[in-house]
């Protein structure tokens, strides 16, 4: 019943970054504010069991996992990769039908306008997915599932099952 398999895929776009430090694009690290919001990233991830992480290789990106790993999310394997900074949905959605189907949850963490293409791409059309295609803000997480096997996987396959605006609580 390879068919019946739930695949999750947890889009994750990086938090707020820091540009008065004057740092070229890929280099520019992450705002205080950032700092903390991907931190409390971390809790809502922290109930899924992540089987692999493809994170950009660009510095906000790579600090917003490892601030979401101090808060809380754990992954059995972490890809930071440089072909990811600047790609396009379809060529995400290309990689993710060569995933080994022992995968079944992939965490991505990127940058717009990928993130809302995705979700934009592979999300069956519903109020919120509209939404999120529109505008995916910072330390946006947005937590897709399909039934069945990576390989099949075509635009509108997967459920938008939730979508959270995480900001860290102050005070």
């Amino acid at each position: 019943m390879e068919n019946s398999v739930t695949k999750t895929l947890i889009i994750i776009r990086h938090a707020k970054s820091d540009w008065s430090t004057g740092a070229a694009d890929f280099e520019r690290p992450l705002l205080a504010r950032g700092g903390r919001d991907a931190y409390a990233v971390g809790s809502v991830l922290a109930p899924y069991d992540i089987d692999l992480v493809w994170c950009s290789a660009a510095v906000r990106a790579r600090q917003t996992w490892e601030e979401a790993c101090a808060g809380g999310a754990l992954a059995h394997r972490v890809e930071y990769r440089e072909s990811l900074y600047g790609t396009s949905p379809d060529l995400i959605a290309l990689g993710m039908r060569t995933l080994d189907e022992s995968v079944s949850t992939l965490a991505l963490v990127n940058h717009e306008p990928t993130v809302s293409g995705l979700v934009g791409m592979l999300a069956q059309p519903s109020i919120l997915a509209s939404e999120v295609a529109y505008h995916f803000p910072t330390a946006g997480v947005a937590i897709l599932t399909m039934s069945g096997p990576w390989q099949t996987l075509q635009a509108h396959d997967m459920t938008l099952v939730s979508f959270q605006k995480v900001r860290a609580k102050t005070g």
